[in-house]
């Protein structure tokens, strides 16, 4: 009896010893549980920000092909306009150049491509840019030749009025600007009239779109009308341009 109630008796203090100690252990404990969450915790952050950089990466990364699919799209449907104005002309009479120089000076304006005599160019080819005439090859050297620009105070282009058929020659002005010349003064003109190449001459073949019309004016004295006209192509910003046989041949 003696002993169950010893045994009793321990097992009471000893489950009050247990009731006490409990929060003291887990006060002692919480230091490292504290510890372990915060672990825990700066792991996860860093699995997140590790995530986070990765999908800042691949998100650059798409942007960047995005760009280039972009810039590819561009080039394509610039490339498909240029082709596009040769009509049904024969691949072999024509070929892509790039420019490589350009001149705007008002008493000399031209430009340099990258093809030449190795390229089988030679002078008094045709060149136009996927809207219009840019101008002729003057001079060819072995990989590159100079392309005098329709807006040149040399040149000249036999040309005729869309909306009419008028004909008349396409001189240039400098300064960006042609001359439409011996235009008498009883002929239909108006501003906006496109002017197209007519063919005369041998040089360029009819139907390429010139310049268009914007300004008329009378001069006291002379018999024919003072007419202004702005190129059609892109002069300053062309890149690839077209290098057309002087008599291109139609495909069959």
């Amino acid at each position: 009896m003696v002993l169950d109630y010893h045994g009793q008796y321990m097992g009471t203090v000893r489950n009050l010893l247990m009731t006490t100690l409990e929060p003291l252990e887990r006060l002692a404990g919480l230091p490292s549980h504290l510890h372990q969450r915060l672990l825990a915790n700066t792991v996860d952050l860093a699995s997140l920000e590790s995530e986070n950089s990765k999908l800042r990466t691949e998100n650059m990364m798409l942007k960047a092909q995005l760009q280039r699919l972009s810039s590819l799209e561009m080039e394509t449907q610039r490339l498909q306009r240029l082709l596009g104005t040769t009509g049904r002309m024969d691949i072999p009479s024509l070929k892509v150049a790039n420019v490589v120089h350009f001149s705007n000076h008002p008493l000399s304006q031209f430009l340099t491509v990258n093809k030449g005599q190795i390229d089988q160019i030679h002078e008094g080819q045709p060149v136009i840019d996927a809207n219009g005439v840019l101008g002729q090859i003057i001079n060819t050297a072995l990989t590159s030749s100079r392309v005098l620009l329709i807006t040149d105070p040399d040149h000249q282009i036999p040309v005729r009025i869309q909306r009419t058929g008028q004909r008349g020659i396409l001189s240039g002005a400098g300064n960006n600007m042609t001359q439409l010349e011996f235009i008498p003064l009883s002929s239909s003109v108006e501003v906006g009239d496109i002017l197209l190449s007519s063919g005369l001459g041998g040089t360029f073949p009819p139907g390429y779109p010139v310049a268009e019309i914007t300004d008329i004016s009378e001069t006291p004295g002379l018999p024919y009308l003072t007419i202004s006209a702005k190129p059609i192509a892109d002069l300053n910003s062309s890149y690839e341009v077209l290098i057309l046989s002087a008599q291109p041949e139609l495909a069959p």
